[in-house]
Formats: structure tokens, sequence, C-alpha cells
């Protein structure tokens, strides 16, 4: 899923819960499970994992991905009255963690992030090694539909 998606996902998660601590589990969550949904980036993740000399395609993928999340998020935060703010927050941040921990896990191969690695990869690719990728330009769209309709929610 795209950073956008985890961060509107975590955001409205973060207003429903109500409580710092639940939005930060909630949208944790919520970006595994969602993860498990096929979404056309297994290409992606193996040109950054596996083709060393293909990172530069996933990394501009992410930054732009990160960029856009950025901006949707700040620009969500400013047109809404958002009565709590810091649920939104931490919505927002455990929403899009457990990719950044990734992130930090393939760059630096710490062993304290090794684990996480293989439980985040284990839910990302629940569905994917079983049924196989959709195209990414579906995925894309249906996420863009999917951000359409959560964002009425907060």
């Amino acid at each position: 899923m795209t950073l956008t998606t985890h961060a509107v996902l975590g955001a409205v998660i973060g207003q429903a819960t109500g409580s710092p601590f639940w939005a930060f589990f909630g949208g944790f969550a919520s970006h595994l499970l969602i993860d498990m949904i096929p979404h056309g980036d297994s290409g992606l993740s193996d040109n950054f994992r596996i083709h060393k000399q293909k990172q530069g395609r996933a990394v501009a993928y992410v930054a732009v991905d990160a960029i856009f999340s950025i901006l949707f998020v700040l620009f969500l935060a400013n047109t809404r009255d958002i009565e709590s703010l810091r649920t939104f927050t931490w919505g927002i941040i455990g929403g899009v963690l457990p990719d950044l921990m990734v992130g930090v896990y393939v760059i630096t191969k710490t062993p304290l992030l090794k684990w996480f690695n293989w439980v985040h990869f284990f839910f990302h690719d629940f569905f994917l090694k079983r049924r196989g990728d959709v195209p990414l330009y579906y995925a894309l769209l249906a996420q863009i539909v999917l951000i359409a309709y959560l964002q009425t929610k907060l």
C-alpha cells in the first residue's frame, strides 16, 4: 500500500479511538492487516530487497509517495476541524512506522529490526505468495478510491 493509504487509515482510526495509545496501536495493526491485500508493489519491493542495481526506482517511488503522503495529511489537517489532533497524529505515526522500520532495517541490517522485517513481510506476502499480485495501476486506482472514501470519515 502507499504511505498515503496507511496514513489516512491511521488518521481515521486515530480519530475514532480518541486515545493516543489506541490510535498508535490501531494504526500500526492496520498497516500490517491492510498490507495483506495484494497491492501491485511486489516488483518494487523485490527491486529494493533483492535486485540492488534496481534500488533507485524503488527509492524514487517511495520518495514520491512519502512527499504526497505528507502533503495530503497536511491538507487534511488544515482543512478539517479535527477535535483531537493528538490522536489523529498518533494514528498516522502508527500507520506509517512499519514501512519506516523496514526501510531502516534494509539500509542498516541492524539485528534489532530483523524480527520485525520478517513479521512485516509475513503479512505483506501472505496472500501475494498464494494468489499473486495485481497490476500496480489497478492497485493505485483502488487506493485512490479508498483514500477518497476514508477522508470523508475525518
